[in-house]
């Protein structure tokens, strides 16, 4: 199992204090940049709703996942307290994290409480299991996000931007990595969590945050981060990580997601695979748009 003590020795509150805000305020936000920014508060405000849910769950006291779950927990809060200030700082009106984060939460779509149940009903009849799937989507997802605050970081034209988020990054690597380690080595072995782990994320995948947003929320704000051909690339390379534990190989499960939601996005933003080796003119200039 990954080192839980390597995870505990480099946890801390990410560091914002120290950037320099009246850079930031000068070189300011795009209108898509600060919706962006927006969304990602929203969605890493909500982590203290999941820890609570988590807590529900008895395979949840082990106490090494319990360790971790509070190091992740303690992070991610603060990851939204951080892009809020960045965002208050460039002239963006925003509400204090967990108020905000409270009226999302009662606002959480059936989705969101249907999941809560299906969890709970989970790790009772099938404990093994459901831990198993519950590290492979958290590693999902973490890489994910990841990627996305990465993304960001290597493209938007604030430099206190792009640092803080590189500084987000490192922290959901570090994160990514606990998950991916748990879920290999508890699947390893395990055909019955593995058909399991499968099965789930052929049906149901969907990045973090389809609790909360609508289904075009989710598109929009995913196209704005990868638009057109970048989505492809950034999800096959998420496809590729997962599909690398035991039981999940030729698993297509993002890029799958990245086809079924070009219906949704703006004209601009989409590409089709089918149509391999060159972007659409309408995506690079769309693309450009946002250097």
């Amino acid at each position: 199992m990954p080192d839980i003590q390597q995870h505990l020795a480099s946890s801390q509150k990410v560091d914002f204090e120290d950037l320099d805000w009246a850079l930031a305020r000068r070189a300011g936000l795009t209108a898509r940049e600060a919706t962006m920014l927006q969304y990602f508060a929203d969605i890493e405000s909500q982590t203290v709703f999941y820890m609570l849910e988590v807590a529900k769950l008895e395979v949840a006291r082990d106490p090494e996942l319990l360790t971790f779950l509070t190091m992740w927990n303690y992070e991610e809060y603060f990851h939204s307290h951080a892009i809020s200030r960045l965002l208050r700082e460039c002239g963006v009106e925003v509400p204090p994290p967990m108020k905000r984060a409270t009226s999302l939460r009662a606002r959480a779509r059936l989705r969101a409480r249907v999941e809560d149940l299906v969890q709970m009903a989970m790790a009772k009849t099938m404990p093994k299991a459901f831990v198993s799937l519950w590290m492979a989507w958290g590693a999902a997802q973490e890489l994910l996000t990841c990627q996305a605050y990465e993304e960001v970081a290597r493209t938007t034209g604030n430099p206190v931007l792009s640092e803080l988020f590189r500084r987000i990054a490192k922290q959901e690597r570090r994160h990514f990595a606990y998950y991916f380690t748990s879920a290999r080595e508890r699947l390893d072995g395990f055909p019955a969590g593995q058909r399991l782990v499968r099965l789930i994320f052929e049906r149901n995948f969907n990045p973090v945050g389809s609790g909360l947003k609508s289904p075009a929320e989710q598109a929009a704000f995913i196209s704005h981060i990868f638009p057109g051909r970048r989505l492809f690339e950034a999800f096959g390379e998420l496809d590729d990580k997962m599909a690398s534990l035991p039981g999940l190989s030729g698993m297509r499960v993002a890029t799958a997601y990245a086809r079924k939601i070009q219906p949704m996005l703006e004209p601009g933003a989409r590409w089709s695979p089918a149509t391999p080796g060159a972007i659409t003119e309408s995506a690079a200039a769309y693309a450009s748009s946002r250097a």
